[in-house]
């Protein structure tokens, strides 16, 4: 018997291109989107393949939307709080439309979107951590109350499962964070974000570096902590890029031989910095 419908549960940022990419590979499966309800979304069997598209719109031109005898259906529609909109997903099966490309959403909206999206996500796995620890915790009382070996065994599985479950849990939510510092880099809106100092040594330079260049200033905070007579400078970068990030960006911006360093927040000077 053929499955007309089906589930999913995903820790996706609502209006993401990685959402948008992922509902597109269920449609291609023939999969299309009815509902979305949280992180659960609802999809059903059609006959034929949809392309589907979103974006974010305030509440009158949702509604028009949904009145509206487009070739693009109305799918699903999420309320967003914070910014004041809605999340609508159309999709068409028409031939014609399929190659349609939309223009991306505002990335400012979609960090304040990511912001709350994962903050929900956060409280979720807040809560499935805690609800856990006090389902394990009573079963392991019972454990103990009834001396019943064969219990123990059950009760391991159900602490290997819930430690695979928070595994899972934090690993969807490191990569909404990893949305997150992406959309921060490309609006440049860093408040409230912390942001580690990475030390930057740059070897060997005849003039310091133009931090307020687009591409250098995307990645965060420069300060210039000092220069040797050598010609290496050492920047400190707050910023949520990670070295290979930071050192991709700084290429164009120095010659080939320019040897670049790049050491975490805990790290220390090189050897031979104050030589």
């Amino acid at each position: 018997m053929e499955v007309v419908g089906m589930w999913r549960h995903r820790f996706l940022i609502k209006g993401s291109e990685q959402e948008l990419a992922w509902l597109n590979a269920q449609a291609q499966r023939r999969y299309l989107l009815m509902a979305i309800h949280g992180n659960w979304y609802q999809f059903k069997k059609v006959p034929t393949i949809y392309r589907v598209f979103s974006e974010y719109v305030p509440q009158a031109i949702a509604a028009d939307m949904s009145n509206s005898n487009s070739a693009f259906q109305v799918l699903a529609q999420v309320q967003v709080q914070q910014p004041d909109v809605k999340i609508v997903y159309t999709g068409s099966d028409q031939p014609a439309l399929q190659q349609t490309t939309m223009a991306p959403t505002d990335p400012k909206v979609r960090l304040e979107v990511a912001l709350q999206l994962r903050d929900q996500a956060m409280n979720t796995i807040n809560l499935s951590l805690y609800a856990g620890v006090v389902v394990w915790g009573l079963f392991l009382i019972l454990v103990l109350h009834q001396g019943d070996t064969d219990l123990i065994g059950v009760w391991m599985l159900m602490l290997l499962v819930g430690l695979l479950a928070v595994l899972g849990l934090y690993r969807m939510a490191h990569r909404l964070q990893n949305q997150i510092s992406q959309l921060r880099r490309d609006t440049e809106q860093y408040d409230g974000a912390w942001m580690p100092t990475m030390h930057v040594f740059v070897s060997a330079l005849t003039a310091d570096l133009d931090t307020e260049e687009p591409a250098l200033k995307s990645l965060g905070r420069w300060t210039l902590v000092g220069h040797s007579k050598k010609g290496q400078y050492w920047y400190d970068l707050q910023t949520l890029a990670n070295a290979a990030e930071i050192k991709q960006t700084l290429r164009p911006f120095i010659a080939t031989d320019t040897n670049v360093n790049v050491l975490s927040w805990l790290g220390l000077a090189p050897l031979g910095w104050f030589v």
